[in-house]
């Protein structure tokens, strides 16, 4: 269980990788990815290909994440695998970030 995140300055965008279980004991971690920042981007980029399970606590933390960052940056949820990307889809996350 972790996090990286790896900023591309000339697409203006920022990539953060959640590894294995995206739950609460990943909170303090996901938060500070884009809140310690020392700008806003355009577009933020959840990479969630190595994610292996994903609670309501992981559901909470991308809420509150659109909530912090102002629009119109763009928050995008890539690779998920089927079923996580099912929970997204019946969660109605498509409505407020692009799944892909």
């Amino acid at each position: 269980m972790s996090i990286t995140v790896a900023v591309d300055e000339p697409n203006d965008c920022v990539i953060i990788r959640v590894l294995g279980s995206f739950d609460f004991s990943l909170f303090n971690d996901f938060r500070a990815a884009y809140t310690d920042l020392s700008t806003t981007y355009e577009r933020y980029i959840i990479d969630m290909s190595q994610v292996e399970y994903l609670d309501s606590a992981a559901l909470g933390m991308l809420l509150s994440m659109r909530n912090a960052i102002d629009l119109p940056a763009q928050i995008e949820l890539k690779g998920a695998n089927d079923f996580i990307k099912n929970i997204l889809m019946i969660s109605r996350f498509d409505k407020r970030f692009e799944i892909q």
